[in-house]
């Protein structure tokens, strides 16, 4: 497997996570915006865009939905 694959599959899990953890009370693209917001980077966001408008099946719904929100 490619690096970038890798790094790839790596990102789509830690976003997913992130949705699969965050409290309930609040919207959760939102705090899955937030999140990566505050603690990616802007190469780790770019490439999650990227994966997002090529391959969305990977990501839950939520985290397509906190990409939008960060663009």
């Amino acid at each position: 497997m490619s690096g970038v694959v890798e790094q790839d599959a790596r990102l789509v899990v830690m976003a997913n996570q992130i949705a699969n953890n965050v409290p309930v009370g609040r919207d959760v693209s939102e705090q899955v915006a937030e999140h990566i917001g505050k603690f990616w980077t802007n190469p780790m966001r770019a490439d999650l865009q990227r994966i997002a408008e090529q391959s969305s099946d990977q990501l839950r719904e939520e985290v397509v939905a906190a990409v939008a929100l960060l663009a």
